[in-house]
């Protein structure tokens, strides 16, 4: 807003003049500023001024006043400038414009409105006279402002310094700095409604200040804004310097790296992650092209640009088509498969969903680790797969540093660049077998990768920056997951593979494993077959395994016989079980571990193992001593103290069972278990245990037609026990036809299905129901001493 003020003293007559609104604008005394009216009652009393040849009163309208709307006279300041009318124009489209010349300054008593014109009553207001010594004091700091504005560089316009001075009027400086300043209407009113030309005179020193200050900071942008073009300049120039020079010398790398950016913009990846990678590709345009920095920069750079951050493949929702897949590769594992089917169904509902983390645990041969790829095949995903038994260094995991030669990053990411995918599914074999030592915990960075809250930010210490996981379906498989550390144990859904059953054993033969290995030993069209009798004697005869993997090389090795006999004698080979022996040698299993015979002192437990169950012969014998336990076997601590509660109740219970004391202080009770170079540990060889020791004190045999697990406690009773499916197995491999196993167990009973068939569960609570069942007469068998 321009303005001048002059504070002179003017006479006033009229008491009542005609209030002109000024919109956005403040007049004040002695300036000329042209006006636009158009309210009827304004221009009225306009009329009527030049008719009566009063003065009109200016009132400057408060902030946030529609210019558009109705003025109300609240929204009109109280203080004001008296002014003349010098020219009034009609205008064609309705209303007049005036010129008008600021007098004095006037205070409204009380605004008026009538029908025909609005008008107030004023007041004169007199100007203060200064003291000439402060005046002076006000001028040369102003003075001394405008000095400053002109160090920095800033004008109002070219001869603003010159004019300014020539000024020593304190009057004539005010107005003349007022003209250059734009002020707003609140500060513009402020300076008129000041008491004296010192406070006038400061205010508007301030003002200027503010000015000064306002003006160096746009200096300041401007000089930077300025600065960041010429250095973008520059470095255009100095590029194209740089590409010139590197051509002479040829070594012109500069197209691999514009080719670099170029995939760095359309790579989907956060801004964050793009400005770290340009940082890196900065670094390799400024480093020589044959130094080691560069080589390691570029290798870097060549995996982030490798790994899939775009690629990913659409998951094939169809149930029948996964359920066929399933079906077609593997035989029976129902539990996995209902699984599989239910995951596929909540895609079909929630596109976005965590995939599951599963972990199959069971012995080795059972089909683990082939069953993952039989799911990526159901689902139309990539498949990886990482081996993780024996590692021992964390880097396997996350990486190693870039700082070291020959760094590479972790399986996981070198996985998904070799599945070229996203959301592969990668199985993670031999879990159970991570070490550990100086280099760190492989099992504890497994943490993060298995953790979905977690692997969406995966760090990568050779990538240097995170890349998503949680698209990634991660199947581990283990042997024992009792190994696996609780934490990692927690982030993954456990689903355990029991061993198979002879007549699942049979039927996976059939259908797989003899037509696989007649198709790889060139037999197709040879009309070889395998009966089920031949592999029903293999598997009892040649193999000893909860899986079917021996079973494979075995019918492989048939097969290879028959190819054999084929070339060298053209006629094909005759299998049958009586002449196996001719082409798998002798049979390797031909006393199994159960004991046949009714005999004191032997009992046959059923163990449960990494490689499935197994029968266990418990052997116990009193010799002349001191009532000592002797146990050997290579047993474990939770085995030895099984065997001292069974005989603390042998002996509390003696009476019962009709034992003379003596034998427990006069005689030593030796307990072995045979085989004893294996260790052997765990309590469910109590009831075993106690069956042997009342067998050996009461010189009854035991019912060899009985195999039995159960943990024992101090009262005789039988507490729950785990494996219960591979100790099942175990005794109908043997053929065994009494398993007796704990009550509480009943519930592990109906998870078997017709696996339980030729074998009859006996439930116990206590050891005294079954001990009638066990030890026999002595005049109903034959006692081997």
């Amino acid at each position: 807003m321009k303005s001048v003020v002059s504070q002179k003293k003017v006479n006033i007559s009229p008491e009542v003049l005609p209030v002109i609104p000024t919109m956005d604008v403040v007049v004040f005394p002695q300036i000329i500023v042209p006006l636009l009216v158009l309210d009827e009652k304004i221009i009225n009393g306009i009329n009527r001024a030049i008719e009566e040849k009063k003065m009109v009163f200016l009132l400057a309208a408060k902030n946030g006043v529609d210019p558009q709307g109705s003025i109300s006279t609240d929204d009109l300041y109280s203080v004001g400038t008296l002014a003349t009318v010098m020219r009034l124009i009609k205008m064609p489209e309705g209303g007049i414009k005036i010129l008008v010349q600021g007098v004095g300054k006037a205070r409204a008593l009380d605004i008026m409105t009538t029908d025909s014109v609005l008008q107030a009553k004023v007041q004169k207001i007199e100007v203060e006279e200064s003291n000439p010594a402060e005046l002076a004091a006000c001028v040369q700091k102003i003075k001394k402002t405008a000095d400053q504005m002109a160090t920095s560089g800033y004008t109002f316009s070219p001869d603003f310094h010159i004019i300014l001075g020539k000024m020593n009027d304190a009057a004539k400086i005010g107005d003349f700095i007022l003209s250059h300043l734009n002020l707003s209407v609140e500060d513009a009113q402020k300076l008129l409604e000041t008491d004296t030309q010192k406070d006038f005179l400061i205010l508007l020193s301030d003002y200027l200040s503010k000015e000064v200050q306002v003006a160096e900071i746009q200096e300041k942008i401007r000089n930077n804004a300025r600065e960041s073009m010429n250095r973008s300049q520059k470095e255009f120039y100095l590029r194209e310097q740089l590409k010139a020079i590197k051509q002479e010398l040829g070594e012109d790398d500069l197209e691999e790296i514009e080719d670099m950016r170029e995939k760095l913009e359309v790579l989907a990846v956060s801004d964050e992650i793009k400005k770290e990678i340009g940082r890196h590709i900065n670094r390799l345009e400024r480093t020589a092209p044959d130094s080691l920095e560069a080589t390691v920069t570029r290798n870097h750079l060549e995996w982030v640009f490798a790994l899939p951050w775009n690629n990913t493949t659409e998951d094939n929702l169809d149930i029948a088509h996964a359920k066929k897949i399933l079906d077609e590769d593997h035989f029976g594992l129902k539990e996995i498969k209902e699984r599989i089917l239910d995951f596929i169904s909540v895609r079909n509902l929630k596109k976005d969903g965590f995939a599951p983390i599963l972990c199959f645990v069971g012995p080795p041969g059972t089909g683990k680790t082939s069953l993952g790829k039989s799911i990526a095949r159901s689902l139309g995903r990539e498949y990886g797969r990482i081996s993780l038994g024996g590692v021992k260094d964390e880097a396997e995991i996350r990486g190693h540093r870039r700082t070291y030669v020959g760094a590479m990053p972790g399986r996981f990411i070198q996985a998904l660049r070799k599945t070229n995918s996203r959301n592969p599914l990668i199985v993670i074999d031999e879990l159970d077998k991570i070490g550990a030592d100086f280099r760190g915990d492989p099992s504890a960075a497994m943490l993060e990768v298995l953790d979905p809250q977690q692997n969406k930010t995966f760090y990568d210490n050779y990538l240097g920056i995170p890349f998503d996981l949680s698209e990634v379906m991660f199947i581990a498989t283990a042997n024992n997951a009792d190994i696996i550390s609780e934490p990692l144990r927690d982030r993954m859904e456990i689903i355990e593979l029991s061993g198979y059953t002879l007549e699942e054993k049979i039927s996976i033969a059939r259908q797989h494993l003899v037509q696989k290995a007649i198709a790889n030993a060139g037999l197709e069209n040879q009309n070889i077959s395998v009966s089920d009798a031949i592999i029903q004697k293999i598997i009892a005869d040649y193999t000893r395994e909860s899986g079917v993997r021996q079973l494979e090389r075995l019918i492989s090795k048939l097969c290879s016989k028959a190819a054999r006999t084929l070339v060298e004698t053209k006629q094909h080979a005759d299998f049958s079980a009586d002449n196996l022996e001719q082409y798998l040698g002798p049979c390797r299993f031909i006393d199994d571990g159960a004991n046949k015979s009714h005999q004191i002192g032997i009992s046959n437990g059923l163990a449960w193992t990494s490689v499935g169950g197994e029968i266990l012969q418990i052997e116990a014998m009193l010799m002349p001593g001191t009532g000592k336990l002797l146990l050997t076997g290579q047993l474990g601590d939770v085995m030895k103290e099984s065997a001292q509660a069974a005989r603390s109740y042998a002996c509390a219970h003696a009476k019962d069972f009709g034992i003379d004391n003596k034998l427990f202080t006069e005689y030593d009770m030796h307990i072995h278990l045979p085989a004893g170079a294996v260790p052997k540990d765990g309590p469910s060889a109590g009831l075993a245990m106690l069956t042997a020791m009342l067998s050996t004190l009461t010189n009854r045999p035991i019912n060899s037609d009985y195999a039995m697990t159960g943990e024992l406690n101090l009262r005789g009773e039988v507490m729950p026990i785990g494996g219960v499916k591979e100790k099942i197995l175990a005794a109908k491999r043997n053929n065994i036809p009494y398993v007796i196993m704990p009550r509480k167990n009943s519930h592990n009973l109906a998870e078997l299905d017709n696996m339980i068939d030729g074998i009859d569960i006996i439930l116990v609570d206590h050891a005294n129901d079954i001990m009638d069942r066990l030890l026999m007469p002595e005049d109903k068998s034959k006692i081997i001493a």
